[in-house]
């Protein structure tokens, strides 16, 4: 039986509360650049010297600090009343890197959404949210997601695929479904010259940006709907990528089925996805999914269910979902592994069998 008292439950909400408002003013910092001014002073500096640093106002930045102390974000010295941040936190915070300061301006930006998703919550409200309604939250996607990749871990990611570096070497065909604007695609044409990559995404000002910033010759792209790719390309691509856009397609299936029809006989498929179950019992022991069901309720899910008659899968539909869903499509040799940046993350990495 649970032991737990009304009065722990209390403590716990108290806690959960708190913490969540903390993020909307950690998010408010990393938007402004507070964190990454703080990381370069060298010592603690008064709220007009950083107000002064950052251009703006001061008594603004004396109560967010007072947030981020009282936070145990910022430390301070309550005699001379100035602020540092300590070393050993900057790498959570400052905006080099994909960090939990950056985590926490994706939730403010999604939340823009929350009276839509209270709309769609009702018998009489809309099935879902359309993609194009996430503009803001498309372009933290984009700014915080490319940073966690380079080379050394796309190549860590292709090794996880026997024999994929050394065809990628050689020179193959590769297709990036759901490219967004480029920047994965962008990074495999470089370490591999003798291979051909094409990116297909629907919309078409990510593939517009995609092709303002392509930097090897043999990428291309295109604007597409993975549900109804290029009648051509069956049995073309010895290797398609897709990165965290399943979950968030109306017609998955349909999109897994385009993808097994574009690969070449013996292709392989890789599927990065985050890393859950398809059970929130199961996920109990996975902390990132307490905000991936977030994530999910606010964009994936509602993103999904807005055309008719849409999957609605959600970014936490987990491995067993996904290990069906491959296996109704076709695919053969089903093979996960954490990511190897990312214990958050899965790669589900399938084969079209020989011989079809």
């Amino acid at each position: 039986m649970c032991s737990e008292t009304e009065g722990d439950f209390m403590e716990y909400m108290t806690n959960v509360v708190t913490n969540g408002l903390t993020t909307v003013a950690i998010s408010l910092g990393s938007q402004l650049g507070l964190f990454d001014i703080m990381a370069t002073m060298d010592k603690p500096m008064t709220s007009q010297e950083i107000a002064d640093a950052a251009g703006l106002k001061e008594r603004y930045i004396r109560e967010w600090l007072g947030a981020m102390v009282t936070g145990r974000i910022v430390d301070t010295d309550p005699n001379s009343e100035r602020f540092i941040i300590p070393k050993h936190r900057h790498r959570a915070l400052v905006s080099a890197s994909k960090n939990q300061a950056g985590m926490a301006r994706g939730l403010t930006a999604v939340s823009r959404h929350h009276d839509d998703i209270v709309s769609c919550f009702q018998k009489e409200g809309p099935n879902g949210i359309p993609h194009s309604k996430y503009g803001q939250f498309f372009q933290w996607c984009t700014s915080f997601y490319e940073n966690e990749y380079d080379d050394g871990k796309m190549k860590a990611l292709i090794d996880q695929v026997d024999g994929l570096g050394n065809m990628l070497e050689t020179g193959i065909d590769v297709c990036d479904v759901g490219c967004n604007t480029g920047y994965h695609l962008g990074l495999l044409g470089k370490m591999f010259p003798k291979s051909r990559f094409v990116g297909v995404d629907i919309s078409e000002n990510a593939v517009s940006e995609a092709k303002e910033n392509r930097r090897s010759e043999n990428v291309t792209f295109e604007a597409k709907d993975i549900h109804d790719l290029s009648s051509g390309w069956s049995n073309k691509f010895t290797y398609v990528y897709s990165n965290r856009v399943i979950h968030d397609l109306a017609y998955p299936e349909k999109a897994l089925s385009e993808i097994y029809r574009i690969l070449k006989p013996g292709g392989y498929f890789s599927l990065i996805e985050m890393n859950a179950y398809s059970k929130p019992y199961d996920n109990l022991a996975l902390p990132s999914t307490r905000g991936l069901y977030v994530f999910s309720l606010y964009h994936c899910m509602p993103c999904g269910l807005s055309p008719p008659g849409g999957k609605g899968l959600g970014c936490c539909w987990g491995r067993e979902r996904a290990m069906a869903m491959l296996n109704d499509a076709g695919f053969s040799k089903v093979q996960i592994s954490e990511t190897p940046h990312d214990p958050s993350e899965i790669h589900i990495s399938v084969q079209k069998p020989h011989g079809l």
